[in-house]
């Protein structure tokens, strides 16, 4: 084992996939434990009554935050970053340093979740519904606003994280599609997930916090607003989010499950593109079955049944071909064995109690029961079952050491009954109307079974102790395995990674193959760890300055814009940076490389096709961002959708002549000198390129000078005024956001051109962001000014 100093050092200025994955699941393990209190908590206070109200609730919120946002998901992306490069024969993540600042922005994500009940209660569950999440008569103090926080960097920390793994699985792989592993296939169709069904999330948070901070009345039915506003937005993430936590887990299991019985998976392509059908369908009408007692509209609910009832039939492929690979083989009785069959056994009865539930009459009856609990921990106890067969099965390559199989096989046998007892209690609870989220038990007719899911968890406890604490001790002083290759799986002819192991462990501070240690020569700063964690101070310096200390804020938003600005100009500025590194680890060969970064023209060809594709799954994320806005306000502004509000509140009125017309005609109109620069650049006319990216930066620039002066001196309306005015402010202020920051990529192309490098990827950044800045203003304008689209 490493000392504590090279720990530090990799851990801070590492950029490599797997450091990266081995630090998301040590603070996935965290959080688990973080979680795990909290449950305790719930459990003990359903069984002796004896925490206050605020703290039980504040433990059924975070327990379920914890649990989702900060265990299964990082633990989830860091399998993702330790197994897909060597699965695909990639040296690295396509961008290693944006992947070491997601992981950093996590952090203090992590911190904040758990400092914040010191802070005020959080006593909206992990739903955080308004008007709970916005009010502060019982949410009083900053605690639930510190979760909001935690959960917006957690968004934008997973949005990233997607787009890097979907450039990575398309650009890096070196393997066809239908040869890649089923863990890549299901975390490929996760990255999709992530990038499509995170933003939607960010903006109802930022709704939230804007509202808890600043009084803009999103959810205030009294002002034009509506909390079922908040459940469509929340929704619209969160049964994507089902998916996001339970594909990875089921790539797991094709990875082991046919190398524990020692025979191909049945059904490859099935299973593969059965992660792909379960992605599509979930972003569909999928999220209103939640909403089933909260919307009144038949259509809808036809709509949402239907296709929560389809999505059914590839994760049903799933399970039969997972249980199909069963027959043939020779089924060796070891840990990862027990929770892979456990996983399928438990997710199928997870999927009988779900069926009541697209079935609109029955969810009215059960919706409120512990009949929801209870299938909701059937499926998270499965995904649990997973990532602990994952540990356990990379292990060895992990540390380079076996476990004691008999007490981690005894560990697994007593959190597979106890997972079973626990999720078996509350559905039986539920069938009887228990009501969820109270913080007694109502009447004794439910207390056996609550009796029951207390022994669950006391076994289940157990049994994670046990396993982790031989896990542990077996790292440290555990007998060291013979071979590269621990579970004989290129002898069954099913190697486990592309990227074969030279020496193990292929562990911390290690090579992708095991072969030397990580060195960092020639890094000064650890800018990307550094940079994460302080991204916490943008909305944390919001935050002061909504409070009334401004002093703090201006502080905190100081340092953090400092920082950033000494990293580009010591990173981009200072020197010409050595040769860019195409795929994370395989330098362009000097041939290639003329002052720096000036590449042949087939190179720079293959580098702008790579950044397209990049900057277009941005504006993907970015589309569902903007349509949370847009679409937010189309639902509150909307007579069909929010009745009662409508006809108390008058609707905005925006005089759109002259100035927002003449501000319109300017911002569209520098898509020309845009698109011409792009052209230029790419006939390597630099000198038109430059004069034409100014011009293109000082239209933009003028638009935003406009803006500013409508805001200050022809609006009359407040952003408190009604939901109308808090949905215009907000959603034009993002788009204006959004100009900065394209003005902030032109600026920095124009600033490399000037230093004589050659800007392939960022001329196509800077174009087509820009592009896709004046498109989306087109909607906006036309929503808030010409009233088109409400």
């Amino acid at each position: 084992m490493m000392n504590i100093k090279r720990v530090l050092k990799v851990a801070l200025f590492t950029t490599s996939a797997s450091d990266i994955g081995q630090m998301y699941i040590t603070l996935g393990i965290i959080a688990l434990l973080a979680g795990a209190v909290n449950a305790a908590l719930i459990r003990y206070q359903l069984t002796y009554q004896s925490l206050s109200a605020v703290d039980y609730y504040n433990a059924v919120s975070l327990h379920g935050i914890f649990m989702i946002f900060f265990m299964v998901m990082p633990i989830s992306v860091g399998f993702a970053n330790y197994l897909i490069p060597r699965m695909i024969g990639a040296h690295d993540l396509y961008w290693p340093r944006i992947n070491s600042f997601s992981f950093w922005i996590l952090v203090p994500s992590v911190f904040l979740g758990l400092i914040a009940p010191w802070f005020g209660p959080v006593n909206t569950g992990w739903y955080m519904y308004a008007p709970l999440s916005v009010e502060t008569s019982v949410n009083y103090g900053l605690g639930t606003t510190l979760v909001e926080i935690a959960l917006i960097l957690s968004g934008i920390s997973s949005t990233l994280t997607g787009v890097n793994f979907l450039m990575t699985i398309i650009k890096l792989k070196k393997i066809p599609y239908f040869k890649m592993s089923l863990f890549t296939w299901s975390f490929f169709a996760t990255s999709i997930l992530l990038v499509v069904a995170m933003p939607p999330l960010t903006a109802g948070l930022v709704f939230a916090y804007l509202e808890r901070l600043w009084n803009l009345p999103f959810f205030d039915a009294s002002l034009g607003g509506s909390p079922v506003l908040w459940q469509n937005l929340f929704w619209f993430f969160g049964h994507p989010e089902v998916y996001i936590l339970i594909l990875p887990a089921m790539g797991l299991v094709g990875e082991i499950l046919p190398r524990m019985v020692g025979r191909q998976i049945y059904g490859y392509k099935a299973l593969a593109l059965s992660s792909m059908a379960i992605a599509f369908l979930s972003v569909l009408g999928v999220w209103m079955h939640h909403m089933f007692t909260a919307i009144d509209n038949t259509v809808a609910q036809i709509v949402s049944s239907a296709t929560t009832m389809a999505i059914a039939v590839p994760s049903g492929v799933k399970v039969f071909n997972w249980t199909a690979t069963l027959y043939g083989g020779e089924i060796r009785y070891k840990a990862p064995t027990i929770l892979v069959i456990s996983f399928i056994a438990i997710f199928l009865v997870g999927g009988i109690t779900g069926v009541f539930f697209p079935l609109v009459p029955l969810d009215y009856a059960f919706n409120g029961t512990y009949l929801v609990v209870g299938h909701f921990h059937y499926m998270v106890f499965a995904i649990l079952f997973a990532l602990l067969a994952g540990l356990i099965y990379y292990f060895p390559y992990f540390t380079g050491k076996w476990y004691h199989d008999d007490i981690v096989k005894s560990g697994t046998i007593m959190i597979v009954a106890g997972a079973f007892l626990i999720a078996t209690g509350m559905i039986i609870d539920g069938v009887l109307g228990m009501p969820r989220r109270y913080a007694s038990v109502p009447s004794p007719i439910y207390i056996p079974f609550q009796d029951m899911i207390d022994v669950g968890g006391v076994l289940m406890g157990i049994g994670l102790l046990m396993a982790f604490g031989d896990l542990l001790y077996s790292w440290i002083k555990g007998k060291a395995v013979e071979t590269v290759d621990p579970w004989n799986a290129i002898q069954i002819g099913q190697p486990d990674f592309y990227i074969k192991p030279v020496k193990l462990p292929l562990s911390f501070g290690k090579s992708l193959d095991g072969s030397f240690d990580e060195e960092y020569h020639g890094v000064s700063f650890p800018y990307y760890s550094i940079l994460g964690i302080m991204l916490s101070f943008v909305p944390l310096g919001f935050m002061f300055g909504f409070i009334n200390l401004m002093p703090v804020g201006i502080l905190f938003l100081l340092a953090f814009m400092g920082v950033g600005v000494y990293w580009a100009y010591d990173q981009w500025f200072k020197q010409i940076p050595p040769p860019m590194q195409l795929d994370g680890g395989s330098p362009v060969s000097a041939g290639s490389v003329n002052n720096g970064l000036a590449l042949t023209p087939s190179l720079g060809t293959i580098i702008m096709r790579d950044a397209r594709s990049a900057v277009l799954w941005f504006i993907l994320a970015e589309i569902c961002l903007f349509g949370s806005f847009i679409g937010g306000y189309m639902f509150v502004a909307s007579p069909i959708t929010n009745p009662i509000a409508y006809a108390n509140v008058p609707p905005l009125k925006v005089e759109y002549f002259p100035l927002p017309v003449i501000m319109t005609i300017i911002l569209l109109s520098s898509s020309i000198p845009a698109h011409l620069a792009y052209e230029e650049f790419k006939k390597g006319n630099m000198k038109m390129f430059k004069a034409l990216g100014i011009l293109t930066a000082v239209m933009g620039f003028t638009f935003l000078m406009g803006q500013v002066y409508e805001f200050t001196h022809v609006i009359q309306f407040t952003p408190q005024q009604s939901a109308f005015t808090a949905f215009f402010f907000s959603t034009v202020s993002l788009h204006g956001f959004h100009v900065i920051m394209g003005l902030v990529v032109w600026a920095f192309v124009l600033l490399r051109a000037y230093k004589g490098v050659t800007p392939y990827g960022g001329s196509v950044a800077a174009t087509y962001y820009w592009h896709f800045v004046d498109a989306i203003w087109v909607v906006v304008f036309s929503t808030f000014y010409l009233h088109l689209f409400v």
